[in-house]
């Protein structure tokens, strides 16, 4: 019998009132009935371009950010009824990376008290016992021992990514959720962090939401890819079945913006239309995708927003056309 999901997304939503005197009253459909799976010990990698509702969606599944409605079950635990201590035992099992490493630093705190400092709030660890934890910590992302008296401003992006990895991983948590964590830093300190996370997570068998706007990136950490656009989930299916051959036109899209290092593959390359200029705010009255889609369109692509429909094994996709979006 297979273990319970890690992770389980139900129908969430996520809606902002429009501040101002022009949008008063307007609501902004951020994250639009999102539901799946993370199995344990499992990458889910989440693409799509900024305003998708990426990191909206990763803040509601730990808690983060309340959500409108639907529900986020991760560990056995509803996050979106927590209150209180259970909220707090919800973080010693949840964890979130950050995309911007020197923001979600103290500036005023060493390293040594930055990445000690969740083991003191939960009451995990304290002295020689907290030391030799965060010692631990440090060095298996990377870090030496001299850093652990100096200051975030002292080190490069990338070390203080990894800074920001120690502190999240200390209360050895269950599932992480990585918000765009590797696209602050320079491609050459990329790979780095993507080895780093992908070690971490066979050490401690941790399972990943990793959010990210960067399909290269997704793939190579990635066991299963799910697409967002403009708050619907659009498609979701194994990693090397998305690369090879993606249902949905915005995933084929995506994956032809991906500049390639071949100059006559990059001058073939289709680029991806603009989006419109106001973003839509979808009432349920077609889909979504169907003012940037490519394909012949179909009278139930004005009128109904598609469902998530299975399309091979695992592999669902939300496209009323989906088979004329099968590569050639």
């Amino acid at each position: 019998m297979s273990a319970p999901p890690m992770v389980q997304v139900g129908d969430l939503r996520k809606h902002f009132s429009q501040p101002g005197l022009f949008r008063r009253g307007q609501v902004l459909r951020a994250v639009q009935d999102v539901s799946f799976d993370i199995a344990p010990g499992e990458t889910l990698g989440l693409v799509g371009e900024s305003g998708s509702g990426k990191s909206t969606l990763g803040r509601m599944v730990v808690g983060l950010l309340p959500a409108t409605s639907g529900s986020s079950v991760v560990a056995g635990m509803e996050v979106t009824r927590l209150k209180g201590q259970a909220r707090r035992a919800l973080w010693r099992r949840a964890q979130m990376v950050f995309q911007d490493p020197y923001s979600s630093l103290n500036p005023r705190m060493t390293v040594r008290e930055a990445i000690g400092e969740p083991l003191r709030n939960f009451g995990i660890a304290r002295g020689a016992e907290a030391e030799a934890a965060i010692r631990r910590m440090t060095d298996l992302c990377g870090l030496p021992a001299s850093a652990l008296d100096r200051y975030p401003r002292e080190f490069s992006g990338g070390q203080r990514q990894r800074i920001g990895i120690a502190r999240a991983l200390v209360l050895r948590p269950d599932v992480v959720v990585a918000d765009e964590p590797v696209s602050a830093l320079d491609v050459s300190i990329q790979a780095q962090i993507i080895n780093l996370l992908q070690d971490l997570r066979q050490e401690f068998g941790l399972t990943y939401l990793f959010i990210a706007h960067d399909l290269a990136v997704v793939r190579h950490v990635s066991d299963r890819v799910a697409v967002m656009y403009r708050g619907h989930l659009v498609e979701i299916g194994p990693a090397e079945r998305i690369y090879a051959a993606p249902r949905h036109p915005y995933t084929r899209l995506l994956l032809d913006s991906v500049p390639s290092p071949d100059p006559a593959a990059e001058a073939r390359r289709q680029a991806l239309p603009r989006p419109e200029e106001t973003p839509v705010q979808s009432t349920g009255g077609g889909c979504v995708f169907a003012a940037r889609c490519p394909l012949p369109k179909l009278a139930a692509c004005f009128t109904q927003q598609p469902p998530l429909l299975r399309q091979g094994p695992m592999h669902l996709v939300a496209c009323h056309a989906a088979e004329k979006a099968s590569p050639a």
